[in-house]
């Protein structure tokens, strides 16, 4: 079977759907004969119906002929959730008070000998508003496409099922695919400003350099080359996930470490497992796994909550390496972008709260334009995706230098 060829049950599906867009009536098509009936009512229907009706369900019909799934996937949010984030509001702390019940004196005047309080009161509706941080989230990317469809092209697929499921394989499952190359890109670019922010910002919390902490805590003076050697790297990389492992842990407790405090308003916060994410260079992740944690650690030992391999940062060919001018909210609470771009090598590992980064598809569409002269429709492709960043919350950036 042709990886463009959708089974008999997914293209009757695909007829029935059409027609009832078009018609507003259930039809059954359980044989061929059935299909080929439909199919002829449906081309005896004026091109623009038969177009729209396509335009929705090439909209809303995804294909699993080979399809490309986008990395990151993870940081997709949905509308109810995005609205969260389009005007967050977080509230700092404030400092505990004494009980007002265990303090001697409470209003006693000083005149007073004894001190008997005879008369006095202690005021239960002080005013003591709350600190409130409020970061707004806007802006959007826009993406958009087209391709067009020729009569003569359409309506010998409507003969049998066959024709109709190669030729919704080949549109929708190419549709998908750039789609999801979409997303990937955009994820990528969340990713990679996450990672330069972090480096641009330079908190020592926040950039961890793995192999000069190590070479501190040993005594030991190995470099790029030297670590990587079997009899140095296996130990070095035992270390590396239990650094991880306890920064994570660390992650897990209320505080304001590993983010950002902006506007000096210190904001708490914490991130339990299942809010982490940590994405690492997978080279180095399988070999951890396969050989440094199969003989050390217990399985659910390694239990964070999402981790994901990553074969590149932002290149197939310097996987390691990142080269990215960030935009990132700085402790006065303006937008920052360095003049220059941020280049950073072996880049190991990102482990950061999920409310740090992500985006949401807020609009998403098919249009038909009908050029009835020349017999062809180009179907026009847009959506319109909306992602932030809050470097408020929790993230860390694993450097292996």
């Amino acid at each position: 079977m042709s990886v463009n060829t959708v089974p008999f049950q997914q293209s009757a599906t695909i007829l029935t759907s059409l027609y009832k867009q078009a018609t507003g009536r259930d039809v059954v098509v359980s044989t061929e004969p059935d299909f080929v009936s439909v199919a002829t009512t449906l081309l005896s229907m004026k091109p623009d119906i038969i177009y729209n009706t396509i335009s929705e369900v090439l909209a809303r019909t995804i294909f699993s002929i080979r399809p490309y799934e986008a990395r990151f996937s993870g940081l997709q949010k949905d509308l109810p959730t995005w609205g969260g984030y389009m005007r967050k509001l977080s509230i700092v702390d404030s400092d505990w008070d004494q009980n007002p019940a265990y303090k001697w004196p409470v209003a006693y005047q000083a005149g007073q000998n004894p001190p008997s309080g005879n008369g006095q009161s202690f005021d239960q509706f002080q005013i003591n508003k709350r600190d409130v941080l409020q970061t707004n989230f806007m802006g959007q990317s826009v993406f958009g496409d087209k391709y067009t469809i020729f009569d003569e092209q359409l309506e010998p697929n409507f003969r049998g099922s066959a024709e109709l499921g190669s030729f919704f394989g080949m549109m929708a499952g190419d549709m998908n695919n750039k789609v999801e190359s979409a997303k990937d890109a955009l994820s990528t670019g969340l990713v990679s400003n996450l990672i330069g922010s972090l480096l641009a910002e330079n908190n020592s919390q926040r950039v961890v350099h793995l192999l000069a902490e190590y070479n501190t805590l040993t005594g030991s003076s190995f470099t790029d080359a030297t670590i990587r050697l079997p009899s140095n790297w296996k130990p070095f990389m035992q270390w590396v996930y239990g650094r991880i492992a306890s920064i994570a842990n660390k992650f897990t407790a209320r505080s304001i470490r590993y983010q950002t405090t902006i506007t000096g308003k210190p904001v708490p916060r914490h991130t339990p497992y299942d809010k982490q994410k940590l994405y690492i260079l997978d080279d180095e992740r399988y070999f951890m796994e396969a050989q440094v944690l199969a003989d050390t650690f217990h399985d659910n030992y390694l239990s964070l909550a999402d981790v994901e391999s990553v074969p590149y940062w932002q290149g197939i060919d310097t996987p390691d390496k990142v080269i990215v001018t960030p935009s990132y909210t700085g402790t006065d609470g303006s937008i920052v972008t360095p003049q220059a771009a941020i280049t950073k090598e072996h880049v190991f590992a990102l482990l950061f709260d999920e409310d740090a980064i992500g985006w949401s598809m807020v609009h998403q569409n098919v249009f038909p334009a009908r050029n009835g002269a020349a017999e062809y429709t180009t179907m026009w492709y847009n959506m319109r995706m909306r992602c932030f960043q809050d470097t408020t919350e929790k993230a860390v950036v694993f450097l292996l230098d």
